[in-house]
């Protein structure tokens, strides 16, 4: 797995160990950024779930002002922030907890990447939605099968193959 553009491009990046861990493929990674390329430098940008941080290492080298990490067990992010010498927040706890503490209006992305198979990218995205944590013309990107749900407080934007975009219900 190798950061597919930007800064840090052809870096290569270090996955977490075990079966249940499912990084991002890089058609994924080459599609999310195809799509937001125009947004993400300056941007204010959270990999939640983050894994090996590789989303968040993405948006980083293509220009981020800020990344917001959070995963349960943030080993191989740290591993992959060393690896390009970039610094970052990195929360190592439950999604709810780091959503908890930011303020409405503070992140341009979000990007929800959780383990297959559990029900925690639709409570991300109801906790985003309900505390209203992007700003004007911010998304959360959620990385899922299936059909894309509604959400309170966010509205769907598009939704391509495993990627939904999702902003503010008020705009």
């Amino acid at each position: 797995m190798r950061v597919i553009g930007g800064l840090f491009k052809g870096r290569k990046l270090t996955a977490p160990a075990g079966k249940d861990v499912r990084p991002t493929l890089d058609r994924v990674r080459e599609t999310l950024f195809d799509i937001i390329q125009f947004d993400v430098a300056g941007s204010v940008f959270f990999d939640l779930f983050a894994g090996s941080g590789a989303i968040g290492i993405e948006a980083l080298s293509r220009g981020a002002a800020e990344v917001v990490f959070c995963d349960v067990n943030p080993k191989a992010v740290y591993k992959n922030l060393e690896t390009v010498k970039a610094v970052s927040k990195v929360w190592e706890c439950d999604f709810k907890k780091a959503l908890n503490n930011y303020p409405a209006g503070y992140f341009d992305f979000i990007y929800v990447d959780p383990p297959f198979g559990t029900e925690h990218g639709l409570a991300a995205l109801r906790l985003i939605g309900a505390k209203k944590l992007l700003k004007e013309g911010g998304k959360a990107v959620w990385e899922h099968l299936g059909a894309a749900p509604e959400v309170d407080g966010l509205k769907l934007i598009k939704s391509r193959k495993m990627l939904s975009f999702y902003g503010r219900d008020d705009e």
